[in-house]
């Protein structure tokens, strides 16, 4: 059997060009493309009828293989100059071998598309691309600051964060009053008063549970852990 993993995959790249043919009575036109390896496809867009036509019924018609290998005929456009002078076709593609031909009416009438070529990639060319991608990683691993290290923003930001808010609290217990109030001496809503006015005075309390009960204890001598926690 043979193997099938030797079979050639090449990734294949379009191509587009420009495509335009005049139709006229008795003259077809043949698109054919003889000798190439590459797939070719007509992307047909619009039909229209040419300013020196009569008016008079124009029928195009287009010849090609189905998926059976067959030959079919399709109508493409019925056009008439004082009725409807184009039909757009929206890319209606066809697989050449191709015939286009005037079923009816004497012309002239123009089709307008693309055709399109399927190139195969070249594989030298694809490893270089991949080599070049390669290099441009290296080059700026090797340029990044601190050895290649690199920390993530979120990571950063939330030290930064953590930083800020170590700074506050030593602000607050810098500007905490240095009387202590002992076990049982003041009400909670005495020291709430105080926490108040040290609010307004400094703007900021702890804000991590942990730190703002030991700012408590420090500063107004509560061990009560129920009122400590009626104050946070």
């Amino acid at each position: 059997m043979e193997d099938l993993t030797d079979t050639d995959m090449s990734p294949l790249r379009p191509q587009n060009y420009l495509f335009s043919c005049k139709q006229k009575a008795d003259k077809d036109y043949h698109f054919k493309v003889d000798n190439d390896e590459n797939e070719h496809q007509l992307s047909l867009r619009t039909v229209s009828v040419g300013a020196s036509a009569k008016d008079e019924l124009h029928i195009v018609e287009a010849e090609a293989m189905n998926y059976k290998g067959s030959p079919i005929k399709v109508t493409l456009a019925t056009l008439k100059m004082c009725v409807q002078l184009t039909v757009s076709l929206g890319g209606f593609e066809i697989t050449s071998p191709v015939v286009l031909w005037l079923k009816c009416g004497s012309g002239p009438v123009r089709i307008s598309g693309q055709h399109l070529v399927a190139v195969e990639e070249d594989a030298e060319s694809e490893d270089e691309e991949e080599e070049d991608v390669k290099l441009l990683s290296i080059s700026g691993k090797e340029s990044a600051p601190g050895g290649g290290s690199k920390i993530p923003q979120k990571k950063v930001k939330l030290a930064a964060d953590e930083d800020d808010n170590d700074e506050d609290d030593e602000e607050i217990e810098e500007k905490a009053p240095t009387s202590k109030i002992s076990k049982g001496s003041s009400s909670v809503e005495d020291i709430k008063t105080k926490i108040q006015a040290n609010i307004e005075k400094s703007g900021s309390l702890p804000k991590v549970e942990a730190k703002f009960i030991n700012y408590v204890k420090n500063c107004f001598w509560m061990t009560d852990q129920v009122a400590i926690q009626d104050l946070w």
